[in-house]
């Protein structure tokens, strides 16, 4: 060995000697890049509110403005002899405006539940964990079958051919669904039975869904009751009232409906005119009248959530990189993949029970059209807004992966194209309403930027000269489509289902996402400021002896 790479050990000892004093070159470990997402309760508690005060704004203002509602004519007015709200999601085109709305509000009701179900889950304890989960993912269930008072059609596509068909004249209350699909002839003021049994089975998914948000309110409460012992008590009197007042409200108004839906006449017909053959029925009845609850029970639903205190949220943090202490690790591209697996699934059994496959709906999206035969529409329309809660999910970790490649920055066009692609999928929701028509425009559309995605999903691949898959995904698809549109053959939409379901062949899988939840809570400010014109207490300064 040369020399000049030898050294005495008595050398090689000095060199490894650290003096006192001396300060020691420490290298840096290197944290992995993250992105940190802060989701308060507080603020989704008050855009679930918003979004349904606006709705009912807006579809409102289209009731009355560009809807063929009158009093005299409006089946809910008949039927319970009194003004309700609801009046304002049932007349075409309101209910486009009222379908839409109701459901970013329900989008937005799943997402605070979520959130609940982390704050639960940061925990770690597992009974724990089960309970709330079984109490949330039933709330779920029931706010994605919430969509079915839309389904219900009070007011048939028949009546509008009729109407035209002789220029506007008397107005028919036609068969929401029957045996024979027939129109029964009624003049108007007068209620049919098929007209009562659609009433009835509308305000049915509404009072399930009150149920629903009375027993995720009695949740909420206990989770947010452990923090209470550093309320003031003030804060636990307004809670713990405002909480008993409503739960009172939803309780009678749930009750008081399902006794209303449960007698075989209309409600203005025996309302206090007719003794009920049940005391505790009587009872209910009276204790609704008397304190208004059918006007005002459905308002706690919309303030219960804010019980949560200002400031606690969940905290989450998404990392390329395994780190201690984190909660496992998310493909998003496997995310996408499950979301239109489901979607494929849910179109299938919508095709399987179209009885009306030969019938005059669009070529292009008979599938899509499908999935308002009813009764099957009963479960496709709860069935495809819980896939578009999969995309959303999906979209979004597809987002922060690209964001925490490209250090932190937003992916502009990416994103864009992600919203872009959900908001048209969302907007295939209208097609549980029989008279929008036009949805298949909106399919297509959808469709278009679906197939952009996986091009957008395969930029590095084709950057790197590797066009495959993008290729030969996009060329299979387009005469999968051509076909459908062409032969009209069943067996060619059911390729086409297929084609969807190999989204995950066409797309590379990128890098795992490691997510870290935790709990932000509330934090009680230090000091208590004083305003500045306060005067001082006195003081004395003690002298020296």
């Amino acid at each position: 060995m040369p020399a000049m790479f030898c050294c005495s050990s008595d050398e090689h000892i000095e060199r490894n000697i650290v003096h006192p004093g001396a300060v020691v070159p420490v290298t840096p470990v290197r944290e992995p890049e993250k992105l940190v997402i802060n989701l308060y309760f507080r603020h989704f508690a008050w855009a679930y509110s918003a979004a349904f005060f606006l709705t009912l704004f807006v579809s409102g203002v289209v009731t009355f403005t560009a809807s063929p509602y009158t009093p005299e004519t409006d089946k809910i007015t008949l039927f319970y002899g009194m003004f309700n709200p609801c009046i304002w999601f049932d007349h075409y085109p309101a209910k486009i405006f009222a379908t839409t709305g109701m459901g970013i509000f329900l989008m937005l009701g799943c997402a605070y539940s979520g959130m609940v179900f982390v704050w639960v889950y940061v925990e770690k304890r597992m009974l724990r964990v089960m309970w709330s989960g079984a109490v949330i993912g039933s709330a779920l269930l029931i706010d994605f079958v919430f969509v079915n008072v839309f389904t219900t059609n009070l007011y048939p596509i028949e009546e509008a051919a009729f109407e035209a068909a002789h220029g506007g004249g008397r107005r028919l209350h036609g068969v929401h669904f029957g045996a024979n699909n027939t129109i029964s002839l009624l003049e108007e003021g007068d209620l049919s039975q098929a007209d009562i049994n659609v009433i009835k089975l509308h305000t049915a998914f509404y009072i399930l869904w009150v149920v629903g948000q009375l027993v995720l309110s009695l949740h909420l409460f206990k989770l947010a009751a452990e923090s209470m012992d550093s309320w003031s008590p003030a804060r636990k009197a307004w809670t713990i009232g405002g909480y008993l007042i409503g739960w009172y409200g939803m309780m009678m108004h749930a009750a008081a409906m399902l006794i209303i839906i449960m007698h075989p006449e209309p409600k203005v017909d025996w309302y206090f005119q007719k003794e009920l053959s049940s005391v505790m029925q009587h009872m209910l009845i009276y204790l609704d009248a008397k304190t208004f609850t059918s006007a005002w029970g459905w308002v706690p639903i919309m303030c219960f959530r804010l019980v949560m205190p200002k400031g606690t949220g969940i905290s989450l943090t998404f990392r390329l990189e395994r780190t201690e202490g984190d909660n496992g690790w998310v493909m998003p591209e496997h995310w996408m993949n499950r979301c239109m697996w489901a979607m494929a699934l849910v179109l299938a059994w919508a095709g399987i029970f179209d009885t009306d496959w030969d019938g005059n709906t669009h070529a292009a999206s008979k599938l899509m059209v499908a999935l308002r035969m009813k009764p099957y529409a009963y479960f496709g329309g709860p069935a495809f807004l819980a896939c578009l809660v999969l995309l959303f999910v999906g979209l979004s970790l597809q987002v922060i992966q690209k964001m925490l490649l490209n250090r932190n920055r937003v992916p502009g066009l990416f994103a864009g194209h992600a919203i872009l692609f959900w908001f048209l999928m969302f907007g295939c929701v209208l097609v549980i309403l029989e008279k929008a028509t036009w949805i298949h425009y909106v399919f297509m559309l959808a469709q278009l930027v679906f197939v952009a995605w996986v091009w957008h999903m395969n930029i590095d691949e084709i950057a790197a000269g590797n066009w495959t898959n993008a290729v030969a995904y996009t060329i299979a698809g387009a005469v999968i489509i051509v076909a459908a549109v062409l032969s009209c053959q069943f067996w060619v939409f059911f390729i086409y289902l297929a084609w969807i379901s190999l989204y995950g062949v066409a797309v590379p899988d990128g890098p795992h996402i490691f997510i870290t939840a935790a709990r932000i809570e509330e934090v009680d400010p230090p000091y208590k400021q004083v305003p500045h014109n306060a005067v001082n207490p006195p003081y004395t300064i003690a002298r020296r002896s």
